[in-house]
């Protein structure tokens, strides 16, 4: 693979292949791709001149295609994977052809975890750009410092979001790898929390000797993790063990948090974020200890993540009208719900209205238990119906199935459904001083955007 080769993506809408899409663009690739409907990353695609199809049909494959890029979540038979496999063209999965880059350009930087590594990726990149680092980006949202989900740079540096779903991570070739924390999800790839925990361990081996583990120190699977590292490991987290640790922590008016930072015992400074929650002190714990290895300064640091204000549909605010502030945040599973509406209810006064969106009927049955149990933060929940993305409905599970369930834990659960219908009745309920959170992985942000639009 070359450059002025011509890159075929299947599934280029996506996150990752968007992202991969416009640094091989940019790096002198022809790209083009497919996609099953036009969204946000497509409309920028094609305002970058990449061409795109809509629907998947074997027909596109006609075309002069050097190599072909697909995601994991088109599935493997989809109609251009197989017609590509027949005309035994060169063919990368996403992760795949993202490990062969980040070997090709030296050093790279894979942040993984269940939560937070979104965030701590566009903090690192952040970080990086700022102290003059000219890094590389792939992050799975989008930072409003990079106008979007990439950056391309000249240096040896390359920052990856890097996901365990399908195991794809195991194909990355990091240099520092950052382990956020290591919760089950994805039961339909990872059958028992084992299977997760062994998962991050061969990622955690990919890493050589001479690079570096970053980790949090309290993860309750930390010891069987750094016990497989061959690397130098380092910490964070809030116990004095940890490397890098913050105590004292406050919140911050309107919606942020800080702490006094001690880097090995040695207090270094006030750490100041604009945005909310115990859980955004970690990432820039990971980030900070990433960074110093790096090169960049502790005190330049601090004053970079001051202008840090997070990640589209991380804890973002959407506006306020009537009195309604409406917030939109990615959170969809248990300990990422619980850990956002409880950071809610500490720095917000007004009543909280939870309108949750389950993501896969596979997640909603495994961790029905620790779903039901999560939303004790929020004072009404609205439940609407599974978002399925990538399966087909089983039959056995449904949103009122949870709705069911959390009332064993939850004094005001609302099973609503359609979300037109959440809106209406979100119009029709709420009152000046409320906060209305739209809340998972699905496209459950349009709610609270059009409950601003209608409230104008």
């Amino acid at each position: 693979m070359k450059p002025g080769d011509h890159l075929y993506f299947i599934g280029i809408g996506g996150a990752r292949l968007s992202a991969l899409a416009k640094i091989l663009q940019e790096s002198g690739y022809k790209v083009s791709g497919s996609d099953r409907i036009r969204s946000r990353n497509t409309i920028e695609l094609e305002e970058k001149g990449i061409k795109i199809y809509y629907g998947h049909n074997d027909e596109h494959l006609k075309e002069d295609v050097d190599v072909v890029v697909y995601t994991n979540a088109v599935g493997e038979q989809n109609p251009e994977l197989l017609k590509a496999r027949e005309k035994q063209l060169p063919i990368y999965e996403g992760a795949q052809l993202l490990g062969a880059l980040m070997k090709e350009k030296g050093m790279g930087i894979a942040v993984a975890g269940t939560h937070g590594k979104t965030t701590t990726t566009a903090m690192i990149s952040l970080l990086l750009i700022k102290g003059g680092k000219d890094p590389t980006v792939e992050v799975g949202g989008e930072m409003k410092e990079l106008l979007g989900n990439h950056r391309t740079g000249k240096s040896p540096y390359f920052v990856v979001e890097a996901c365990e779903f399908r195991r794809s991570f195991l194909y990355l070739s990091p240099k520092i790898a950052v382990i956020t924390n290591v919760d089950w999800d994805h039961p339909d790839c990872f059958p028992t929390s084992d299977d997760v925990v062994r998962t991050f361990k061969e990622f955690i081996s990919l890493v050589p000797p001479e690079g570096r583990l970053v980790i949090w120190q309290e993860d309750p699977h930390y010891q069987e993790l750094v016990s497989v590292s061959k690397a130098p490991v380092l910490t964070f987290g809030w116990s004095k063990e940890a490397d890098w640790r913050c105590t004292e922590i406050d919140t911050v008016l309107p919606m942020g948090i800080k702490g006094k930072l001690y880097r090995n015992g040695k207090y270094v400074g006030e750490l100041i974020l604009k945005v909310p929650g115990k859980h955004n002190l970690l990432n820039a714990l990971a980030a900070m200890a990433t960074v110093s290895e790096l090169g960049v300064p502790v005190e330049e640091c601090l004053d970079y993540l001051l202008e840090f204000t997070g990640v589209r549909r991380r804890f973002e605010v959407k506006g306020q009208v009537g009195g309604v502030l409406v917030v939109d945040d990615y959170a969809h599973h248990p300990v990422a719900i619980r850990n956002t509406l409880a950071t809610v209810k500490n720095q917000y006064a007004g009543r909280v209205w939870c309108v949750f969106q389950p993501h896969l009927y596979t997640r909603t049955r495994h961790l029905l238990s620790e779903f039901s149990q999560a939303f004790n933060d929020a004072d009404v929940l609205i439940l609407a119906d599974i978002y399925a993305a990538r399966e087909k409905n089983p039959g056995d599970i449904s949103s009122q199935t949870l709705a069911n369930e959390t009332k064993k834990y939850h004094q005001d659960v609302r099973y609503v459904g359609d979300l037109d219908r959440i809106k209406d009745y979100l119009l029709k309920e709420t009152r000046p001083g409320d906060l209305v959170m739209t809340m998972g992985a699905g496209d459950i942000f349009k709610v609270g955007e059009e409950f601003l639009q209608a409230k104008k």
